[in-house]
């Protein structure tokens, strides 16, 4: 039987097609065991694992181009990484914003002032106001009142010349009972002695 050459062309291309287009997919894809293919899209369902025993880091990714070394993409309302320590990562926890340490938003040290009158109990109105150092932030505040026949007034920051503190307003019905404003502030510098 005589084959044309045009036939064995046409049939030697269709190989050749299905080849590439059939069977070179396959050939990408990863199956376990498979060394990483760079600069390619690497598909795979199982977990892969670095192990080593190294003093040093097990993997450096070091991008000398424009863009971030790392990109990590997950479902929407899934957590991008996960850890099991609670070490502090050097350069990498979110304890600073626009340059500065949490300790340049809120000081460490906190006092409470407290200012307080024995009322009569003559129905008579009065108040108390707690004050923070000049310069100290109010942080909150409140009032304590022993007489509960007493009504309350006012109950509310204030600030008055440069100065933040808690004002406490009531009207003295009850018998003799003690009224207390006071404010929780926080110490800036110069800092309380």
């Amino acid at each position: 039987m005589w084959i044309g050459r045009a036939t064995v062309f046409s049939v030697g291309l269709a190989v050749t097609l299905a080849l590439i287009f059939g069977a070179a997919p396959v050939a990408l894809a990863a199956v376990p065991g498979d060394p990483l293919k760079l600069g390619r899209i690497n598909s795979i369902d199982n977990l892969s694992t670095l192990v080593g025993s190294a003093s040093g880091a097990l993997l450096r990714i070091n991008n000398e181009g424009s863009g971030p070394a790392i990109d990590l993409r997950v479902e929407e309302g899934e957590t991008p990484m996960n850890v099991n320590s609670t070490t502090r990562v050097r350069d990498f926890n979110a304890d600073r914003v626009d340059g500065k340490d949490s300790s340049a938003f809120m000081p460490a040290d906190t006092y409470e002032v407290r200012e307080s009158r024995f009322g009569e109990g003559d129905g008579n109105q009065g108040n108390r106001v707690a004050n923070c150092d000049r310069g100290d932030v109010l942080m909150g505040g409140g009032f304590i009142s022993a007489g509960p026949e007493d009504d309350v007034i006012s109950n509310q920051p204030i600030k008055e010349s440069g100065v933040s503190g808690w004002f406490f307003g009531f009207q003295d019905n009850g018998p003799r009972s003690e009224q207390v404003a006071y404010a929780i502030c926080a110490d800036l510098t110069p800092l309380r002695p």
